[in-house]
C-alpha cells in the first residue's frame, strides 16, 4: 500500500475512496491544514492530494497554499475549479509548488494515475538523497559538514525559498540567530530590512510598545511618537528571538498581527498594514509551555508553519575540529597571536567533552585557551573544560612542540581506534534509546536527534538497529 495524505474540507466520496483503495492507496484524510501538518509530522508521506474548496473561500485557499509551501518535500497534486486557476497568484502557485493539478469533477482512476506518477518520482528523488555526498558547499555562512548540518542547510534552503513564518528551535548556543539571518539573506526579502528583537531582554511592560510602537502622549513616558520593530521591518524580516519568553498579553496582540498583518500603535485609532515575514526562535519546549498555559497554542501554530531545529554540538563530532580551527584563526587575527596549533591531546579532549554550551561555549574555550597558551601548542590544561572520563592513553603523547613559529594556524589530524569504537557504541545506544522514547516513530526520533529521516534510516542500517515490529 502506498501512503497518501488527502487534505479536504469534506471527506472523500465513497466512490473515489474505494477506487483509491483498490489502486493500493492507504488514504489518510485531514479536514484542515493543521490536522494535515500533524499527520505529516507523525508519518512519512511521499505524495499528497489537496482538494481546494469549490465555493469561493479565500481564507481556505490561502491556508491550503501555506500548507503546501511549508511541506515542500511532499509531491503535491491539487484538485480545483476552473475559475480558481485564474485567481491572483494561483498560476504561479501551481507552476512553482505543485507536481500536477486536476479540474473538477474529481475522478478516481484519473487522479490515481497522476498520484502514481508523483509517487514514483518521489521515490527516485528519495533514492538520490541517500546517495548525496557528505560534503557540500557552504552557502549559509555556517560552518559544518556533518550529516546533521547538511540536513540543516536543506531546511534553510526550503525556508529561504518560501515566505511563510518559521520557528527555529534548539538549545542555547546552537546558532538559531545565524540560521534566521541566513534565511533572510537568501530569501527574496534580502534587500529589505532585517530587524531582530530579543523578547527575553525587554521588560514585559515595554514589549508591546517596542513591537507595535506608540503615539506621543499615549502613556506617561511617551514624549515622542515611536515606530515599532514590526513597522520598521516593513518589506523585510522580523526575527523574534526567545519567543517562548514573550508574555501572554503580547502573544495575543502578535497573533492578531499575524492573522491580519495590521499594526496598531499604542494610543493610535487606526492601524497600518505591514508586509513583513516573521521568524521566531526559542530554546523553550513550546509544546510543554502550551500545556503549562504559558504559551498560546494558536500562536504556536501560526509561527510554526515551518520548523527548523539547530543541532547540538555533541551531535556534530566531525565538525568540532573544523570549528575549533576556525575559531583559532579568528583569535589569531584579532589578538595578533601567530603559529598556534592544537596538540593531539587537545583534539581528543575537544571530542570527548559533551559541550553543554554548544558552539558558543566552544568559541569561548578556544579564545581563552589561545590567550592563556604560552607556547605554540594548545594542550588540555589550557582549555577550561572538565571531562567526565580520562583521556585514552593513545592521546597521552602529543607531538613535540615546534621550535620555530612559521607554520600557519591549523589543526593536527587525530585518529584513534579506541575512541572511535567508544563513539560507535555511544551512537548506537543513543539511537536505540531515542527510538524507544518515541515508540519507534521515525519522524519524532529524527527531530529529537536533529537529523533527517533518511539520515536516521542510514544510522539504523549502519548499527543494525530495527524498529519495533508493532510500530
Amino acid at each position: 500500500m502506498r501512503k497518501l495524505l488527502v487534505v479536504s474540507q469534506a471527506p472523500l466520496n465513497n466512490e473515489i475512496a474505494e477506487t483509491l483503495k483498490a489502486k493500493q492507496w492507504d488514504v489518510h484524510e485531514a479536514t484542515d491544514p493543521e490536522a494535515a501538518r500533524q499527520l505529516a509530522e507523525e508519518q512519512q508521506f511521499l505524495v499528497a492530494l489537496a482538494i481546494f474548496p469549490e465555493k469561493k473561500n479565500a481564507k481556505g485557499e490561502e491556508r491550503i497554499r501555506e500548507l503546501v509551501t511549508c511541506l515542500p518535500e511532499i509531491k503535491w497534486v491539487a484538485a480545483l475549479a476552473e475559475q480558481q486557476i485564474a485567481r491572483h497568484g494561483m498560476k504561479h502557485f501551481i507552476a512553482e509548488r505543485l507536481y500536477d493539478f486536476h479540474v473538477f469533477p474529481l475522478e478516481g482512476d484519473r487522479i490515481s494515475t497522476v498520484l502514481g506518477h508523483a509517487f514514483g518520482m518521489a521515490q527516485i528523488e528519495q533514492d538520490l538523497i541517500t546517495m548525496e555526498p557528505l560534503t557540500a558547499p557552504n552557502r549559509f555562512g555556517l560552518i559544518g559538514e556533518s550529516e546533521v548540518m547538511l540536513a540543516l542547510y536543506r531546511m534553510l534552503q526550503r525556508a529561504a525559498e518560501s515566505d511563510v513564518p518559521v520557528l527555529i528551535t534548539g538549545p542555547t548556543g546552537t546558532g538559531k540567530e545565524l540560521a534566521a539571518r541566513a534565511i533572510h539573506d537568501h530569501s527574496s526579502r534580502s534587500k529589505a530590512p532585517y530587524v531582530a528583537i530579543n523578547c527575553a531582554a525587554i521588560p514585559p511592560s515595554l514589549l508591546q510598545s517596542e513591537l507595535f510602537g506608540h503615539e506621543k502622549g499615549s502613556f506617561t513616558s511617551a514624549n515622542n511618537r515611536k515606530t515599532g520593530y514590526i513597522q520598521s521591518a516593513s518589506g523585510g524580516t522580523l526575527f523574534l528571538d526567545e519567543i517562548g519568553d514573550m508574555p501572554l498579553e503580547s502573544q495575543a496582540t502578535l497573533l492578531r498581527f499575524l492573522e491580519d498583518k495590521i499594526v496598531t500603535p499604542i494610543g493610535a485609532t487606526r492601524g497600518v498594514r505591514v508586509d513583513v515575514r516573521v521568524i521566531a526562535s526559542t530554546n523553550v519546549d513550546l509544546e510543554q509551555a502550551i500545556q503549562n498555559k504559558a504559551f498560546r497554542a494558536d500562536l504556536y501554530y501560526r509561527l510554526a508553519f515551518l520548523t527548523i531545529q539547530t543541532p547540538n554540538l555533541n551531535q556534530r563530532e566531525h565538525d568540532i575540529q573544523l570549528l575549533a580551527s576556525y575559531f583559532l584563526e579568528q583569535v589569531a587575527t584579532e589578538a595578533g597571536i601567530r603559529n598556534l596549533k592544537f596538540s593531539n591531546e587537545a583534539i581528543a579532549a575537544l571530542r570527548l567533552y559533551h559541550w553543554p554550551g554548544n558552539v558558543r561555549e566552544l568559541r569561548s574555550v578556544i579564545f581563552q585557551a589561545a590567550l592563556s597558551c604560552d607556547g605554540t601548542l594548545i594542550r588540555p590544561e589550557h582549555m577550561k573544560i572538565q571531562l567526565e572520563e580520562p583521556l585514552p592513553l593513545a592521546a597521552a603523547s602529543p607531538p613535540p612542540e615546534p621550535q620555530e613559529r612559521h607554520a600557519a594556524p591549523n589543526v593536527q589530524p587525530y585518529t584513534m581506534g579506541t575512541l572511535k569504537n567508544a563513539r560507535e557504541q555511544s551512537e548506537k545506544h543513543n539511537l536505540e534509546f531515542a527510538l524507544a522514547r518515541n515508540a519507534s516513530n521515525v519522524t519524532r526520533t529524527a527531530q529529537e536527534l536533529g537529523v533527517s529521516r533518511m539520515t536516521l534510516y542510514r544510522l539504523m542500517a549502519k548499527h543494525g538497529v530495527a524498529r519495533n515490529a508493532s510500530n
